[in-house]
């Protein structure tokens, strides 16, 4: 343990690593005892990676079951529960007497979770047994799942094909992770065992949903460090079996360090095993894998289309649009001597070559458009990250010179996307809508900070407006002085446009005097009675109560009131 600490050590000398996980078997018979060794080899590791507990993301393991507990329920259990049915109603009554009995044989591993990471955020599935935490790293938001595929083990071959992680907890999990106050980019699961060993009825609706969903899933068990891609798309989800960190000292023990480049769309997977001879770990291999992170704001056909207008001269502006916001799937590219639509899908089984890697530099871009649109400015983004897309539409005007026959089908290609611009209708927007105002209900501040601020160039004018409203209305919430003077600037935008609202002016008059511009305040609300219909006197005058007990200046309440009487006479 010593060596593979100094290996960690090193490995993240210059930059500490954003999190560990650890995909079961923390002890060995799942006693109470164990664990007090657990906890020691996780403080070293955690201080070798420069990682804090909050940050230590664990899972059972079939060593982690106490077999010697509810034998008779564990048989009972594995005998009865072979159908998707059963399964499902069993995982549904957490509550019920055999679930309960069952699970007695997971409490000590439960009793060191809740003590060992008693700081971590996480929220558990109504069974208990997974939980889903959140991290935002620089700015990427990520949903970490952690499931547990032990809870009807019993430990070595006869578990093979008799697991059950249970459709139920999978789809619980998920939900979890989809529905939070951030829409994860990455979502990043763990079950102990690698799925192929559960009962046939469990394994294909589980893998099917966790692959669908997740750019990784990690497992263990077996021992034998590993990765591959589920599916055929080279982006798709990841599967990364780990070795085993410690079995004994004439083991190859290994451990891996994944590495997530979003800009350049890779993830790393580098294996470092312990050599027995050498009394020390090494790297021993390194395998890269393309990612395409989940979009979670979306960002319009037209207004793309602009932008790369303005970016590259392309002649095929929609077009290209369509493409990097997932809506056409067909690409030109250079074959040999010949030249061809060719499918996205289809990216990843051709020869390498420039022009396989140039569509791939472009394709890439979808990731920084998806982390920081909204949160930037468009323009801004492919200004610093969109050099492949330049580059690349380049290159499709030097092939539609060169073969008529691929011009013609971009210029197809290009209406198309052009009428997919033109009707994206204004009803998409709604639902948008109704968040944001949702998130303002709660005073989720920060939420509808970061919501609001992707939809401010919305091509949908009420919806953009909306978010322009509530966007002020957050940064008025914040701790910062900075925040407070934007939102006042805001609100003055907005109060001298199109349609301002009362609560526009009332939100600005309360800044200004939070502010210490009392004068300014207190002339901004007499202006504002003097031509507020008279539904609207009450909310002024409440706004005008603010200011006196802000500033205690008992001459202007009486000024206050007298103004509201006389305009409630006119």
């Amino acid at each position: 343990m010593e060596d593979m600490c100094e290996d960690i050590r090193q490995t993240f000398a210059l930059e500490p690593a954003d999190f560990i996980l650890v995909s079961g078997d923390l002890a060995y018979s799942g006693d109470a005892d164990d664990y007090v060794l657990v906890e020691n080899f996780l403080d070293k590791v955690a201080r070798a990676a420069r990682v804090p507990r909050a940050k230590v993301f664990c899972i059972p393991g079939n060593h982690d079951i106490a077999r010697h507990r509810q034998r008779f329920c564990f048989r009972g259990a594995r005998s009865s529960l072979q159908d998707q049915i059963s399964t499902d109603a069993f995982l549904g009554d957490p509550s019920g007497d055999d679930f309960k009995a069952l699970s007695q044989r997971e409490q000590s591993y439960r009793e060191f979770q809740t003590s060992y990471c008693a700081d971590q955020e996480r929220t558990p599935t109504p069974d208990g047994l997974a939980y889903v935490a959140r991290l935002a790293i620089d700015g990427v938001h990520l949903a970490i799942v952690g499931l547990d595929s032990a809870w009807l083990a019993e430990g070595g071959d006869g578990d093979h094909l008799k697991l059950l992680v249970g459709e139920r907890q999978v789809i619980e999990a998920l939900k979890l992770a989809r529905d939070g106050p951030h829409a994860p980019h990455l979502v990043i699961a763990m079950a102990h065992h690698p799925l192929h060993l559960l009962q046939d009825f469990d394994r294909r609706p589980v893998g099917g949903r966790l692959e669908h969903a997740c750019h990784f899933i990690h497992c263990g068990h077996l021992h034998q460090p590993e990765e591959r891609t589920a599916g055929h798309d080279a982006t798709g989800c990841l599967i990364v079996s780990a070795g085993a960190s410690f079995e004994n000292r004439q083991s190859a023990n290994s451990f891996a360090v994944v590495t997530v480049n979003l800009l350049q769309g890779v993830r790393e997977v580098c294996t470092h095993r312990y050599s027995y001879a050498d009394g020390k770990f090494e790297r021993v291999g390194e395998k890269r894998y393309r990612i395409e992170v989940q979009p979670t704001a979306s960002c319009p056909v037209q207004v793309l289309a602009d932008a790369l207008a303005r970016y590259t001269n392309t002649e095929w502006p929609h077009y290209l649009a369509a493409i990097l916001l997932d809506k056409k799937s067909e690409v030109p590219m250079a074959i040999g001597s010949t030249h061809a639509m060719v499918a996205l899908a289809a990216l990843d089984a051709l020869p390498d070559g420039d022009a396989k890697q140039n569509t791939i530099a472009m394709v890439t871009f979808r990731n920084a458009l998806r982390v920081l649109y909204g949160r930037e400015d468009l323009d801004s983004i492919l200004a610093t990250h969109g050099g492949g897309v330049r580059h690349y539409s380049a290159l499709v005007a030097a092939i539609a010179t060169r073969d008529p026959a691929i011009k013609s089908r971009l210029e197809a290609q290009e209406i198309d996307s052009r009428v997919l611009a033109a009707s994206e209708a204004v009803s998409v927007f709604g639902h948008r809508a109704a968040l944001l105002s949702e998130l303002a209900a709660e005073r989720d501040w920060e939420a509808l900070r970061e919501q609001a601020a992707r939809h401010l160039d919305a091509p949908d004018r009420r919806l953009a407006t909306q978010a322009k409203r509530l966007l002020a209305l957050a940064l008025a919430h914040s701790e910062q002085v900075t925040d407070k003077r934007t939102a006042m600037e805001m609100y003055r935008r907005i109060a001298d446009g199109e349609s301002p609202e009362p609560t526009d002016a009332g939100n600005l008059i309360i800044l200004l005097t939070e502010l210490g511009s009392d004068a300014e305040a207190k002339t901004l609300l007499l202006k504002a009675i003097a031509t507020a219909r008279v539904s609207e006197l009450e909310y002024y005058e409440k706004v005008g109560q603010q200011i006196v007990t802000i500033t205690g200046d008992r001459d202007f309440r009486e000024r206050l009131s007298a103004t509201i009487a006389e305009r409630g006479r006119q």
